[in-house]
């Protein structure tokens, strides 16, 4: 979103009432707090509970004792960014507002937007800034208890009234386009019930503001539909799972770097391209983020199980499109649609910069991913690069709550459990 498309939506919304001051937490949700917009132009910044960074997908928050930083539940601000907001069309009266938290004056360790901000600025001092675009894929179901796909019969890459009998998809990509985010196509994928929406590329942190944007917009609409919409990874046994595919280039000014070369890809690509297969099993703890990504990185059809890459392959884990001069970029295809889009981003581009001051070549094969979310925690801890580029803090706290939701599943019994082994043992 640019300054310009910010002011027009400023001097269109004169009827603004309340504006809802947004951030990504860890894991990518929204947290905001609505507020009169008279308030708005005055103020600056919000308070918050830091702790309210710290807590687990249910709210729980981490032992306070192993993180001091956190004990007492201190304040945090977040900062207005009004060349950010939006007017969401299903809330007319309303302007969404993006903000960046802040300790003290300073960028909190904990706010994935600086975090995203820290790796833009480490390209920067090369005079170079990344562009970028997120491909998330979704299911809309039925409400009730339990999970019934909305919509009927068809194929992928189609949206008639077979795949959307109800026309519900159809409204909620018109609400979207709308919303002012960049949002292209959206298409059915390949499971009764599941869509992809494009967004257009663009600068990083905005394009990493649109994922997040499109994510908690498209869930409040599809309530409006009297839907629900999920992006969890793997929905539905037997179904295909989602995916956020994460297409990236860097450019010095109006030149792509990675557009060089006899066959139109640079060495600086290859390298870049090389660095994350360096960092896969850490960034797999971003791109995989939860228990049940597991249940879909299995290495059937389109999810990929080690780092191989490949030109123009929708198997493997690094993709390189067929497109080249300024539109010449690699896709991480292993990401899933839980994934926080910020911290996934700012990853990527650390391995890619060190793959490039490494000089490093990358491998068809790569080498096998984790296979577990515990596996993936264990290598982002242990990587030196990450875990330096983000911070302990972030690298400690991601990391707890994450062991947290790994033991809560080791101690649940399932479903499955119980039908295999309650009258057969």
């Amino acid at each position: 979103m640019t300054r310009d498309q910010s002011k027009s939506r400023t001097d269109a919304g004169a009827r603004t009432r309340v504006v809802r001051v947004v951030h990504p937490d860890l894991f990518g949700r929204q947290r905001a707090k609505q507020i009169p917009v008279a308030l708005a132009e005055r103020a600056d910044t919000i308070a918050y509970s830091k702790m309210s960074l710290a807590e687990d997908l249910m709210g729980v928050p981490v032992d306070e004792t192993a993180f001091p930083a956190v004990a007492g539940h201190p304040d945090l601000d977040a900062r207005l960014e009004p060349t950010t907001s939006v007017t969401p069309p299903w809330e007319p009266d309303a302007s969404w507002m993006m903000s960046s938290l802040e300790e003290h004056g300073s960028p909190s360790p904990l706010c994935v937007r600086s975090a995203l901000r820290n790796a833009r600025d480490r390209l920067a001092q090369r005079g170079w800034h990344a562009v970028a675009a997120g491909e998330p894929e979704f299911y809309l179901f039925e409400r009730g208890e339990q999970p019934h796909p909305y919509g009927g019969t068809g194929v992928s890459y189609t949206m008639d009234r077979l795949a959307d009998p109800d026309g519900a998809a159809g409204r909620i990509h018109r609400a979207l386009i709308d919303f002012g985010i960049g949002v292209t196509a959206i298409n059915r994928e390949f499971s009764r019930g599941q869509f992809e929406v494009n967004l257009h590329h663009a600068e990083v942190l905005d394009a990493a503001d649109r994922v997040f944007l499109l994510k908690t917009g498209l869930k409040e609409l599809a309530i409006i539909e009297g839907l629900r919409a999920s992006f969890m990874p793997k929905p539905l046994a037997g179904e295909e799972g989602s995916s956020l595919h994460v297409h990236m280039s860097f450019w010095d000014g109006d030149r792509n770097i990675f557009a060089e070369g006899a066959d139109g890809v640079s060495d600086l690509a290859m390298s870049a391209i090389a660095g994350i297969q360096d960092h896969a099993p850490a960034i797999h703890a971003f791109a995989a983020p939860t228990i049940n990504s597991y249940k879909r990185l299995r290495g059937e059809g389109l999810s990929p199980r080690s780092s191989g890459w490949a030109a123009d392959n929708r198997y493997s884990y690094l993709r390189l499109p067929a497109e080249r001069g300024d539109a010449t970029r690699f896709e991480l295809r292993a990401g899933d649609s839980s994934a926080s889009p910020h911290l996934l981003m700012a990853a990527m581009i650390h391995a890619a910069l060190d793959g490039i001051e490494r000089g490093l070549t990358p491998h068809a094969q790569g080498h096998p991913l984790p296979q577990s979310l515990t596996a993936s925690i264990a290598a982002l801890e242990q990587d030196a690069v990450l875990r330096n580029a983000l911070g302990d803090e972030l690298v400690d706290v991601y990391a707890a709550v994450k062991r947290a939701e790994s033991a809560d599943f080791d101690a649940a019994v399932t479903d499955w459990e119980w039908r295999l082994y309650a009258d057969s043992v």
